[in-house]
């Protein structure tokens, strides 16, 4: 939860101002996949008059207490379970797809569950800006953290969302756009904290891995801890588009907006 909570510090402002450029239409059905612990789920609820919010985990322990009447919580593996065809008129996945290893096939039946005119909103991260520290410990971190993943879960936190957002094009999504969000680390921020906690849960399956040895592991996690350290590690990118009158992937549009 306090690796959760660190997430939704760094990440809730920038997924909610982009979600509210958006007005939902009354009695809106939304969908958030891969909820965690439910903190932009509850915020959508309270913005969804007269609608519903169906918040989604495979482990929905830490969404355990939510209360809102327009709040649904659910538990569900997006990779094996679905919903019916045009239910949805905003479908949200932050670091989701990232994750799996059927990313593409699942985010196509993401599309279809989006009623005509409704928006898709998916963010995942990419650590390409660890790649170009110049603090040596934060980019053998990142090459391990990209490593340990993809052994592990079949990730991909280095290429996947540097696609954005040509995955939406691909599948006739209409007024698509991105953003990109550089969290800057240091020993005492939210960010900093969530990817200390996340490496410190990594750290015996990249040993076990031989991906970053134990003792250097802890090694690296007092360096983030200094004082004086500062950088950035990864970027959240995000896209979203807007599921065309006809069927997913009859068009083709062109990006109308980035931020």
């Amino acid at each position: 939860m306090d690796r959760l909570r660190a997430l939704a510090a760094v990440c809730d402002p920038v997924t909610k101002a982009s979600l509210s450029e958006w007005a939902l239409p009354p009695g809106a059905r939304c969908l958030e996949i891969g909820a965690g612990a439910g903190t932009v789920a509850l915020w959508l609820a309270g913005r969804c008059t007269g609608g519903e919010v169906t918040a989604t985990d495979t482990d929905i322990r830490f969404m355990a207490g939510l209360q809102h009447p327009a709040l649904r919580v659910l538990q569900h593996d997006v990779r094996t379970q679905g919903f019916p065809e045009e239910t949805f008129d905003l479908i949200v996945a932050r670091s989701v797809l990232c994750h799996l290893p059927e990313r593409e096939a699942v985010l196509a039946r993401m599309v279809s569950w989006l009623r005509p005119g409704g928006r898709l909103h998916v963010e995942d991260p990419s650590f390409f800006p660890a790649a170009s520290s110049a603090d040596p410990v934060v980019r053998r971190l990142g090459g391990a953290v990209i490593a340990t993943l993809a052994g592990t879960l079949g990730s991909d936190v280095d290429g996947w969302a540097r696609s954005f957002p040509a995955p939406l094009l691909g599948l006739g999504l209409a007024e698509v756009g991105m953003r990109v969000h550089c969290p800057t680390l240091t020993s005492k921020n939210a960010a900093g904290t969530a990817w200390r906690l996340s490496v410190a849960e990594l750290l015996p399956v990249m040993d076990r891995l031989g991906v970053l040895p134990e003792a250097d592991t802890v090694e690296a996690l007092a360096h983030l801890e200094h004082p004086e350290f500062a950088d950035v590690a990864h970027a959240m990118i995000g896209m979203w588009g807007v599921r065309p009158a006809g069927r997913p992937g009859e068009r083709r549009h062109g990006v109308d907006q980035t931020g």
